[in-house]
């Protein structure tokens, strides 16, 4: 009898918790919210609507071959541990008097747990760019939104999307986010009808911690990363650059605070038809701006295909007049196993090297095998210590 009873007494042990997680995984709450089918009518109430039934540990659902317009700003507010699955079209209006002024489109404020992503990898976040980009050409005092802003809160996910024309910058991590991950994502800022995209930056990253970006090809006319005042603890691996302005760190220093920028690691990146494939922009020290500190910061196998500079320093980044010396701060900062060609529109000077004239330049190059067109490769360098390792050809500009 006591032996039946220890067996019934295990197979309970064994089977209640297997049971009470197939419960709980069937409880999963999914919601699907309708389209009007409409240009310009927007869809967020409905999609709001299934975010505050789903949210908490629970799935929206964009479903396939349905496209929803967004007409105000869609809030993850009231997800926690949520999912959203775009399967279908998340796409903007061209109402621009309704965005002007406006912070986001798809704003994650300060909330812990949640993915955006495609099963399927059918999922398209439209930016719908061409009437922004051409108002702005015209007004630049319009204010265009960013597509997908995190501003604080932590444990984010966003992947395996295609992300087409942001009206103004792709991708912001910022206000302290942390544990903030980008991964599989092909964005894209198209010129059409012979509008230019302008400030399409592919991902803003700071103020924010522990962030990865892994495996994305960025088609853009800005920076393809810019890390911002506050990035710490940032990888970037496995990224395809074209038309951008590079890996960025900066700009630092306009202002007095936000102008600190470590533990950055970036390593296999192919910057393709950029105006430079890594680099740091400071401004000089005039007065009202601030003192930057950029420390172990590493630009890691690189592959320079067309970009006019492999890698840059500016230290006088929009100085109009007179560049005044500052006292900026550059320690760690490793440039490692560099390969390519530049574009030659900067004849054969492949970097171009401005370090602070009153602070430090702690840089180091290591393996920078990169080539012009035609020609031998040149390195301009200006207040670069000869423990950098880089033989100098001549005195660097701005």
């Amino acid at each position: 009898m006591a032996a039946r009873l220890g067996l019934f007494l295990a197979f309970l042990c064994f089977v209640l918790p297997s049971l009470t997680l197939g419960a709980v995984l069937q409880k999963r709450a999914t919601c699907t919210p309708a389209s009007h089918g409409e240009a310009g009518v927007d869809d967020v109430p409905a999609i709001t609507e299934a975010i505050q039934s789903c949210g908490n540990g629970g799935i929206i659902l964009i479903p396939a071959g349905i496209e929803f317009q967004l007409g105000s700003t869609l809030s993850f507010a009231g997800c926690s541990g949520c999912e959203m699955q775009i399967e279908g079209t998340l796409k903007l209006t061209d109402d621009l008097d309704a965005w002007n002024g406006v912070k986001a489109i798809v704003l994650l404020d300060d909330i812990t747990g949640a993915t955006i992503h495609s099963v399927t990898g059918s999922g398209l976040l439209d930016g719908n760019g061409v009437p922004y980009w051409t108002e702005f050409n015209e007004d630049s005092s319009y204010s265009r939104p960013t597509l997908v802003y995190i501003d604080g809160g932590s444990d984010i996910t966003i992947e395996n999307l295609l992300v087409r024309n942001a009206p103004n910058v792709f991708m912001s991590a910022a206000g302290d986010a942390t544990n903030i991950h980008y991964s599989g994502l092909t964005m894209q800022a198209i010129p059409s009808n012979g509008v230019t995209p302008k400030n399409t930056d592919g991902f803003d990253i700071g103020p924010a911690s522990q962030v990865t970006i892994t495996n994305v090809i960025v088609d853009n006319q800005d920076d393809c990363v810019a890390f911002k005042g506050g990035a710490n603890f940032v990888t970037v691996t496995d990224i395809s650059c074209s038309g951008s302005h590079g890996l960025s760190v900066g700009s630092l220093g306009e202002g007095t605070s936000g102008n600190t920028v470590t533990n950055i690691y970036v390593s296999g990146a192919t910057m393709t038809s950029s105006t430079k494939a890594t680099g740091i922009k400071l401004w000089d020290g005039s007065s009202g701006h601030g003192v930057a500190t950029v420390s172990n910061v590493t630009f890691n196998d690189i592959t320079v295909d067309s970009s006019d500079y492999a890698a840059q320093i500016q230290v006088c980044y929009e100085s109009t007049g007179t560049c005044v010396p500052s006292t900026h701060q550059l320690t760690d900062i490793v440039f490692s196993n560099f390969k390519g060609t530049t574009s030659g529109a900067e004849g054969s000077v492949v970097a171009n090297l401005d370090c602070p004239a009153d602070g430090t330049c702690g840089i180091i190059f290591e393996s920078f095998e990169v080539n012009p067109p035609s020609g031998s490769a040149e390195i301009l360098c200006s207040n670069v210590p000869s423990s950098a390792d880089i033989t100098c050809d001549g005195a660097a500009s701005g």
